[in-house]
């Protein structure tokens, strides 16, 4: 299975695009005004355009998760989601998970959530990597 190489900036701007194919002006207001509802913080459209751009790269796990709920997608859709890449990645990475037996041990919800720390881990050890990498 391929992996989606695409940005976290590239992702969301998929999803502003797929949404809004001839652009709206109101679209970062509508999606900060939703991720703001939910999380409770306060959370502008400056912020929003800029995570979607890419200025902002290291975004918190529930802002998140309430741009893929608003635009109806799973949390995974920004990460790694099959079984067989995250399996690469921990052997890759050497890391390991004290009591996890397979991959095939973990809840959906704690699959997406291992998807989304590696992919975090991943852009944290790419830029740690620098250009040459």
């Amino acid at each position: 299975m391929s992996r989606d190489r695409r940005s976290l900036a590239d992702k969301i701007d998929a999803l502003f695009a797929e949404r809004w194919p001839a652009g709206s002006r109101a679209a970062t207001v509508d999606v900060a005004a939703f991720v703001a509802r939910v999380t409770g913080r306060d959370i502008d459209r400056q912020y929003i355009y800029r995570i979607r751009v890419g200025k902002v790269r290291k975004v918190d796990g529930a802002v998140l998760e309430a741009i893929a709920q608003f635009f109806g997608k799973p949390l995974g859709y920004f990460s790694a989601t099959s079984d067989d890449e995250v399996a690469a990645v921990l052997r890759e990475s050497r890391l390991q998970l004290s009591g996890l037996r397979t991959i095939g041990d973990l809840t959906p919800e704690a699959h997406t959530e291992l998807c989304g720390l590696l992919e975090i881990a991943r852009q944290v050890l790419g830029d740690e990597a620098g250009p040459e990498r």
